[in-house]
């Protein structure tokens, strides 16, 4: 190459220049992606890998729709109590009466006070002066209406002399009204020592603690 045409070529930016008879490497038209050596795809097995989903046919709906055993949920009606008839019983009306008593130290006399005559309660009154004691009174019906029920009397008496002869011996002067215990010393009467007053060293002996 004379050096007038690499003026030339070096103004227009040639550096090099080759002729057409130097040999040189053959032009491939292919491109580097396709010389490149082809890569080795490895399958990736994942741990917990989703289960394909499963086709659902309308019979295996049915049966995860409904259980093989139904249950069938019953509603609890309500129960009304039964009422059992009670007997209502009337109340028992018994006549009025009165209970009197002296407490000793060891002994409580008890009479019946409901229709006493003069003479027996004059004795009355002796016997009650004739010892230190203390003086009880019951009356009946009860104070209270609730509880006049004739069936409560027994019980009402009985408790009279409970608060009272507690160790202590019960003489009863005649009969009286309503008392059902074993637990008394029966004497006679006021009126059976008015007629028989013998009959009064009985209770005298009680009273002074020397009965045998």
């Amino acid at each position: 190459m004379i050096g007038h045409q690499r003026s030339i070529m070096a103004a227009m930016g040639i550096d090099l220049w080759v002729p057409k008879v130097a040999p040189c490497q053959q032009h491939s038209p292919t491109i580097w992606r396709d010389q490149s050596a082809p890569e080795v795809i490895s399958e990736i097995i994942l741990k917990n890998k989703p289960e394909q989903p499963v086709a659902v046919t309308p019979q295996l709906k049915q049966a995860v729709d409904v259980p093989s055993n139904p249950v069938v949920e019953a509603k609890a009606e309500p129960v009304e109590p039964v009422v059992l008839p009670t007997e209502i019983r009337p109340a028992l009306n018994i006549p009025a009466f009165n209970l009197e008593a002296i407490c000793l130290a060891h002994c409580v006399v008890l009479i019946d006070s409901t229709e006493l005559t003069a003479d027996q309660q004059l004795l009355w009154s002796n016997i009650q002066r004739a010892v230190r004691s203390d003086f009880f009174a019951l009356q009946w019906p009860f104070g209270w209406i609730n509880l006049q029920d004739g069936r409560g009397a027994e019980s009402y008496v009985q408790g009279f002399l409970d608060a009272m002869s507690l160790d202590k011996n019960v003489i009863c002067l005649g009969d009286i009204p309503h008392l059902n215990s074993s637990k008394v010393y029966p004497l006679a009467s006021l009126q059976q020592m008015i007629e028989q007053p013998l009959l009064k060293k009985r209770l005298w002996q009680f009273m002074q603690n020397k009965a045998e």
